[in-house]
């Protein structure tokens, strides 16, 4: 006999606990993606909690790393429950300040679709709750960069385009 306690985790029992936790996320990630088209308009007025760009946060700098690249070569599944982001809807302000805060809403959805996280860290061992939040993680975060580039260049256009306020 080894001194070595025996593992509760089987491969079968590990299997079916991958399996489990694969379905908590896609059935969250869903759920996320399929109420986000009901939100109101006024809740993505802003940008709040990790939609604030941080200081220096520019277009440039996104495009420096290649964030235009992915854009192109990763799916856009926005149109599956709402407004697809692939190509600007008009180029009126008030059209672009629409854009917006369905850019926003997008960047939302990224950001709460890893909460589906939080169940997998009480059920898990540590190794494979970290295994699946480096996943979500790497998965998300090109999402997340494309439109927060998109943003910033929105909201640029969007100063240029509307009449300046006098007053």
């Amino acid at each position: 006999m080894s001194g070595r306690p025996s593992s509760p985790w089987t491969p079968r029992r590990l299997a079916a606990l991958v399996l489990a936790d694969v379905g908590v996320v896609f059935a969250w990630t869903v759920a996320v993606g399929a109420t986000a088209p009901r939100w109101p308009a006024r809740w993505l007025a802003r940008d709040r909690g990790p939609l604030r760009l941080a200081p220096g946060e520019s277009a440039v700098a996104y495009r420096r790393v290649g964030v235009q690249r992915w854009a192109r070569r990763l799916p856009e599944l926005g149109g599956t429950f709402g407004v697809s982001k692939r190509r600007l809807p008009g180029g009126s302000p008030d059209e672009l300040a629409a854009y917006v805060v369905e850019v926003r809403r997008a960047e939302w959805v990224h950001w709460l679709s890893l909460l589906s996280l939080v169940p997998l860290a009480a059920l898990n061992p540590r190794w494979l709750w970290a295994l699946f939040a480096t996943i979500a993680g790497a998965v998300n975060a090109p999402f997340v960069a494309i439109l927060r580039f998109n943003r910033l260049r929105l909201l640029g256009l969007l100063a240029r385009r509307r009449p300046a306020r006098r007053g």
